[in-house]
């Protein structure tokens, strides 16, 4: 388990319900990071994404409503269907998932749950949005720029799992 900050940064974020929701997501950012040139602007661009549900989804079944983001400059213009949102920052319980085994997800709650030193923070707003909930756990793509770069291949995917938490007083 590591423990991480992500600062505050401005997204684009698509926002997709229905079936396949989470690949049409992400092919939205994937097109925009290329259509923008965006790593050429922000070789450090970071990618999320998120279940944004409001109802209960069972563990390992597909998302219902999905939004992925990319981080990109303040000033940066994003296209429709694409929004713009101000992501707040905050601490994270990150896991690697190394099996695509989302039951990872109840690892990370156990650990926090655990922790003498941090606690759950999963419902605290950390960005606003009309459309989704504010408060989620992330899937982050590692090493964005060479997954991109490589054509966006779920093959060459990898994810960490952030769980939000904050320091108990």
């Amino acid at each position: 388990m590591r423990i991480v900050y992500l600062p505050p940064m401005t997204v684009a974020a698509a926002y997709v319900s229905g079936d396949g929701c989470e690949g049409k997501a992400g092919d939205m950012i994937s097109k925009f990071v290329n259509d923008s040139g965006l790593l050429k602007i922000k070789p450090d661009a970071r990618s999320f994404g998120f279940d944004c549900s409001k109802e209960a989804v069972v563990l390992g079944e597909p998302s219902h409503i999905y939004e992925s983001w990319v981080s990109i400059p303040a000033d940066m213009e994003v296209p429709a269907p694409l929004v713009k949102r101000t992501f707040d920052g905050g601490v994270y319980a990150a896991h690697v998932l190394r099996s695509w085994d989302f039951e990872d997800w109840r690892l990370l709650r156990k650990w926090v749950n655990a922790s003498d030193k941090y606690e759950n923070d999963w419902n605290s707003s950390r960005w606003t949005s009309l459309e989704t909930l504010a408060g989620q756990g992330f899937e982050e793509t590692l090493k964005f720029y060479p997954f991109v770069q490589k054509g966006s291949k779920m093959e060459d995917l990898q994810l960490d799992l952030l769980f939000p938490i904050k320091e108990k007083v």
